[in-house]
This record gives structure tokens, sequence and C-alpha cells, in this order.
């Protein structure tokens, strides 16, 4: 049988990589049957927010309203937000307010003029709107909200704590700590300590892909009701950019219902593999995973739930690069603490407690290296990507076909093979 393996990058759709496996080896795939695209996102956002989810319409929110702060995604995430913003502007100017945007950058550098117009749209940045992105290096930006049920102290972007409405537009996918668009305070518009503290929970056995009850979850679900968001956005985008859901409503019930949504194309229940599990995984990367290995490589944590101990992930992904980082970018942050063996697995867990590394990484990159603790990765790429892969420390080709004969040449031609083709959006339940 030969299977489709994505290989794509944000400027180069629409590409795969042909691979011939045999059917008897060919245990299951998992192929999610995504829905259509809307065919109007600003109109769909219009109905959205006056047909809400555990909330008043957003008419009704900004009556008397001064000041609105909208929270959108980094550069990183899918949602269209410059199809959004002008239906969102166009209601709060009609209610007399003053608009302002926060770009929830976490702990990633600020955005460039040419990046903040990329992600919001010409018009939004010519119209005089204030935008602001995230800045952890200036403490003086944020203002103290109180301290969450788990410990959390949450400051948050001053901007966010002056208004009278505040907004957020998220995408609703599989992460590796539960489910994105949960995150649009913390680590979105948070100071470096509440992010830093709330990344500690990354580390619990509880917090993996499609559990949106882990800690980490609902301690981002408590500090947005501490910072008083007032309505959540929340946005389905499907592996070929196209946006196929939107809801809106209370922060935390319309997040959760969007999960619900999700979890009907991307959560697959794999009974199959529940006690007689696969030797190899063949996974790939879809556009909107697209530059870095540090963002694509979260589909190989999604595997783990349908792999033997000590089984063969082969993960295709071209990290292309972003601007000036290359395609590993970030990932030398693991290289002090391979190969992946439990006293380097120490090591790496109090580095984060003497701070010699940091968590808001530490949550990704932590994650693929302690699935490597349990499974092998053969890391399939562009050939400039080779060295400094393996500098790192990674099992890396320029061939699938090779990397695939090495998992048999491993495993045996009796091999258990499961394919899913997008890891990184696919929640796999045993």
């Amino acid at each position: 049988m030969k299977l489709q393996v994505p290989y794509e990058t944000a400027e180069d759709r629409g590409v795969f990589l042909e691979l011939e496996v045999d059917e008897k080896n060919l245990a299951g795939s998992f192929i999610p049957r995504e829905q259509p695209p809307l065919p109007s996102i600003a109109k769909a956002v219009a109905e959205a927010v006056e047909n809400p989810v555990g909330s008043k319409k957003l008419s009704e929110l900004l009556v008397g309203a001064r000041k609105v702060t909208i929270i959108t995604e980094n550069q990183f995430r899918q949602a269209p937000v410059r199809e959004v913003l002008p239906v969102l502007i166009e209601k709060a100017k009609n209610a007399g307010a003053q608009v302002t945007i926060v770009i929830g950058c976490g702990k990633v550098p600020a955005l460039s003029a040419e990046e903040i117009e990329e992600k919001l749209g010409h018009d939004i940045v010519e119209s005089g709107i204030e935008v602001y992105c995230n800045d952890v290096s200036k403490p003086e930006n944020y203002v103290f909200k109180g301290i969450t049920s788990a410990g959390t102290p949450v400051w948050i972007h001053r901007k966010v704590a002056e208004a009278d409405v505040i907004l957020t537009v998220g995408t609703t996918q599989a992460t590796l700590w539960g489910y994105g668009g949960s995150g649009m305070i913390i680590p979105a518009v948070s100071s470096n300590e509440t992010i830093e503290i709330n990344h500690i929970m990354s580390l619990a056995p509880d917090c993996v892909p499609g559990n949106n009850n882990c800690r980490m979850q609902l301690d981002k679900y408590e500090a947005a009701r501490l910072a008083g968001v007032t309505m959540g956005i929340n946005m389905i985008v499907n592996n070929r950019f196209e946006v196929t859901y939107v809801n809106a409503g209370d922060f935390v019930t319309a997040h959760k219902e969007a999960v619900k949504v999700y979890d009907q194309v991307y959560r697959f229940k794999a009974d199959a593999f529940k006690n007689n599990k696969a030797d190899i995984v063949i996974t790939g990367s879809s556009a909107p995973t697209d530059h870095l290995f540090f963002h694509t490589g979260w589909a190989i944590v999604n595997c783990l739930p349908i792999l033997k101990p000590g089984g063969t992930v082969i993960f295709t992904s071209p990290c292309p690069g972003y601007g000036s980082w290359p395609g590993f970018a970030l990932m030398d942050l693991v290289k002090d603490f391979m190969p992946p063996t439990p006293e380097n697995n120490e090591k790496a867990l109090k580095a984060f407690y003497t701070h010699s590394r940091e968590l808001w990484a530490g949550c990704i990159w932590y994650k693929i290296y302690n699935a490597m603790l349990h499974a092998d990765y053969y890391i399939v790429t562009r050939p400039e990507n080779l060295e400094m892969a393996r500098d790192f420390g990674f099992v890396v080709y320029d061939n699938l076909e090779k990397a695939y004969k090495d998992a048999l040449a491993k495993h045996g031609a009796s091999a258990r093979v499961a394919f899913v083709p997008y890891g990184r959006y696919s929640v796999l339940e045993v």
C-alpha cells in the first residue's frame, strides 16, 4: 500500500512523500475527515459573538465600555485574526469604545513591524489603533491580578488589565498540554514569573495531549477568570489552513465547546492498539505547523499512546526555518542532556529548578526529550538541517524510504505499522 505522508511548508503546500508499506504490516491509519471551510470567516464571527456560548451577546457586553482590548495569538498560531479584527473593531467603535490590540507572544520575542502587518493586516496597522506585543523583558508593563488555586501568581499586561472589555481570538487545537486556545492569558499576555510558575505543571504526568482537565490547562482557565476575560472567540483551522469552525462566548465554556467539536474530527479511539501496540508509527507535518521542528515535533509526542516501548516513530518534517532561525532552532537546549537516559533525564529536570533552563521552552523540548526515553525517532527533513540536528543528538534522514528500511531492520519484516499523517493535530486514545 502506498502512503501519502505530509511534508508541507506554508510556502509549499500539498507536498507529500510516498512510501510503500506492505498491507500485512499496516495495522491502522488515523486520517481525519476534516470539515470544509466556512464560506465567510467574518460573517461566522459576527454571528458567533451575537449567539454566544454561556455569555451575553457582544453587543450587550459593550454597552458602556470605554476601553476594549483584543488579545490575538502570535505568528506561530493559525487563527487568521486579520479577518476577524475588522468585525470586532467595528462593533467596539460603534459602542463608543477605544480599541487596543495586544499580541500574545508569551515569552517569544516581540514581532517585527513586518510580522505585525502580516498577522493583523495592513489596514489595521495603518488605522492608528494601538498595537502591543507581550514582552516579558519589561516587568513594569504588568499588573498583579491575584493567585490561582494552584498557586500561580498572575501578572498580566497593563493594556489588558486596563480594559473594560477583554476579547480573545485563539485557535483550538491539540497541544502537548491539552488543547490550544486556553492560553490567551497564560502564557499569551502574562509576565515571565507567571509563565514560569504555571509551566511547572507541564511536567505533571497528567499533562498530555488530549487531556483538557490537566492541572496546567485548569490553571490557565482560572487565570483567564482572574484577568476578567469578557469573551473568547475560538477557531478550528484544518490542515489546509482553512477555518472550519468558529464560536464565541464565556472564555472557559466556549473553549470547552470548541474542544468537543475538535475531538469529533481529530480524536481517534485506537482500540486495536491497546493491547498490541505498533512497532513503527509514520507521521508527517502539514503547513500550519511548518517552520521549526520546535513546533512540528509535537507530532512525535502525540503518537506515543499507540507505540510500543522501544518502538520507532518516523516523522517527516521539512523545517525550512523562520527568518534567521534555522529549522532546528531552540533544540540546542536539549543537547546537554543527550543521549536520553534516566540519568540525563534527572539532569534536565534539575536544570529547570536551577533556572539554567526555562520552562517556557522546556514545556516543548522536554516533552519531546521525554518521549525519546521511551522510543526511537527517525526524523526525515531537508538536507540543510541534517548537520545541526545530528549535532543535537537526533537521528535524521533526508530520505523516507531509507528511514523506513532501517526501522524494518530494527523491528523485523513483520513489524506492526500505524499511519498518523497529521500527528500534531491528532489525539490517539487507547
